[in-house]
């Protein structure tokens, strides 16, 4: 489904990233962990198209994407979710999802764009918080509305920064049943994260990242 090769990226003189090789297969879920500065997050960057590859193609269903702009990316089925959020906190936790459906914000939802936003929030475990304002939300609930954005956003490629980072028991326990949901309905994955627990409930792949490189 994806594949990088020999990916380096540098900012000025610093190396960050130093050759990355990496295939994806469809229906799997793969976990970066890594240190900080070990180029985890500028990979996912990379991939998603907010920065372009100093040497290297970045190919998705045998397209060569790495010069692609963002929004692009997107629209050939590859979503993300960010370590900052970045959901829509004054509007609701419904209008976030359908705003990922239809990409535009004063757009009048079909009947049908309705009723699967309240598919994908309940699915989310969401749906009890669909009128809420998503600034208004628990933390872990934001990252649960994160994923369903991507969910409702049509992405085959889902990548996720830190799903579980600080949030509590309960919303851990969802979010793991959710990505091995979305695994059985053919999702493929690529996450960072640092909870040995969840990673070990999760992946079929652990990716260790190391000096801007893979090593294992």
């Amino acid at each position: 489904m994806l594949e990088l090769k020999n990916i380096h990226k540098s900012f000025g003189d610093a190396q960050v990233l130093n050759g990355v090789n990496l295939r994806l297969e469809k229906g799997c879920v793969y976990t970066l962990k890594g240190g900080n500065g070990s180029g985890k997050t500028t990979l996912i960057n990379i991939i998603s198209g907010f920065l372009k590859p100093t040497v290297g193609v970045v190919e998705f269903k045998g397209k060569k994407i790495a010069r692609f702009a963002p929004y692009r990316v997107n629209r050939l089925g590859i979503g993300r979710t960010f370590q900052d959020l970045r959901l829509a906190t004054q509007m609701s936790v419904y209008e976030n999802i359908l705003l990922a459906q239809e990409k535009k914000l004063f757009a009048n939802p079909s009947t049908e764009q309705q009723k699967r936003a309240d598919e994908i929030l309940e699915k989310v475990s969401l749906l009890e918080k669909r009128n809420e304002l998503a600034g208004e939300i628990s933390y872990g609930q934001q990252k649960l509305l994160t994923i369903g954005c991507c969910i409702a956003n049509d992405a085959d490629l889902l990548l996720i920064d830190e799903p579980v980072a600080g949030i509590d028991k309960d919303n851990l326990l969802k979010i793991t049943n959710l990505i091995k949901q979305l695994k059985q309905e053919g999702k493929t994955i690529l996450q960072i994260e640092h909870n040995t627990d969840y990673i070990n409930a999760t992946s079929d792949h652990i990716l260790q990242m190391e000096k801007g490189v893979i090593v294992c």
